[in-house]
């Protein structure tokens, strides 16, 4: 859930175990170069998954969907044509095949964990949990779990690079706001450098030797902040910019022809150098925009207006002119180019 006007405090369970279940009756012949994750309402179950084609009107079909999928579909990864879905709610990891046939082809169960993020680099596989407050390690062929790195707090996005994983921690452990990035080695599995950053810390973007990450965070009375850090992994120093309240900003960081954007309630805006946005010459032109993702061609808007579905994804090149427009679920909040 990328909506944080409304925390909702879970009790926290202990994790008591891990299955995986294998279903090969969900196939589907789908010909298609883009997903969409739509995450549906909260305590609804209604979580889709869809399959399109940029370029091709009226292509958009739901590969999985409602309690088959599962309550708040948070994100997923691409990896050796195997998908990732890691379902918030439901407390789970879908995995799909997407080699002739797409197919549902196992399901990582981990109760209670409130899962967050998926990484992998085909052998082992890292999971941010909430619930936690660490992150699983899976064994990839056997899609068990071998380990748990204990995190100061409710981490959010990750990346994995060589022998590091990162992690942004919007939220401490008694869900006070957090302004923590923690570098952990893979090896190790221990946290080996803290970067303070602006409150509430999101998405991220490694670029060259530099990480981005977008904050957005909330003071007592309900008003919305947001901002910028960049964390320099040469010399661990930390530049912050913070936006103040009013701002457009959302949290998604996305990369076009080497210059870096943040994604506004109606488009995407370039980071400058102080790492202010360009507010000025905002691309997109759409509305309630939720998410953003680029590929090689295009920019996807995902949009929603009530969070109720049907939602729309809007597609554009670079410089905003409309290429596509698809009608989807609740909510599409993440995207995958295939």
């Amino acid at each position: 859930m990328k909506m944080y006007n409304k925390i909702i405090i879970i009790a926290i369970y202990i994790l008591t175990s891990c299955t995986m279940d294998t279903n090969d009756d969900n196939e589907n012949n789908i010909s298609s170069n883009s997903f969409a994750l739509c995450e549906g309402n909260f305590n609804n179950g209604n979580a889709s998954l869809w399959s399109f084609t940029p370029e091709l009107k009226e292509s958009e079909v739901q590969i999985i969907g409602g309690t088959s999928l599962g309550d708040v579909a948070q994100s997923f990864t691409i990896h050796d044509n195997y998908l990732y879905v890691v379902v918030n709610n439901s407390h789970k990891i879908e995995v799909l095949d997407l080699n002739d046939e797409i197919f549902v082809d196992g399901t990582i169960s981990i109760p209670g964990a409130s899962p967050r993020y998926f990484v992998t680099d085909g052998q082992v596989g890292y999971v941010s949990c909430w619930n936690l407050n660490g992150i699983l390690v899976l064994n990839i062929s056997t899609r068990s779990i071998i380990d748990t790195i204990s995190i100061p707090g409710k981490p959010e996005n990750l990346i994995l690079e060589g022998g590091s994983l990162y992690a942004s921690v919007p939220f401490a452990t008694d869900w006070s706001t957090s302004k923590e990035v923690v570098e952990i080695s893979t090896n190790s599995k221990q946290i080996t450098n803290t970067y303070e950053v602006i409150l509430g810390p999101r998405d991220m973007e490694l670029y060259g030797s530099n990480l981005y990450v977008s904050s957005s965070y909330y003071d007592l009375n309900y008003v919305t902040y947001s901002g910028l850090s960049k964390i320099d992994l040469t010399n661990k120093n930390v530049l912050t910019y913070l936006d103040g309240s009013g701002s457009p900003a959302k949290d998604d960081i996305v990369r076009i022809d080497e210059k870096l954007y943040r994604s506004t309630s109606t488009g995407i805006a370039r980071i400058k150098e102080d790492l202010s946005l360009d507010l000025d010459n905002i691309i997109g032109n759409q509305k309630n925009v939720y998410s953003v993702y680029t590929n090689d061609s295009y920019l996807f808007f995902g949009t929603t207006g009530d969070y109720i579905a049907p939602d729309t994804i809007y597609v554009t090149d670079y410089l905003g002119n409309a290429i596509n427009q698809f009608v989807v679920g609740a909510i599409p909040g993440d995207f995958i180019s295939h």
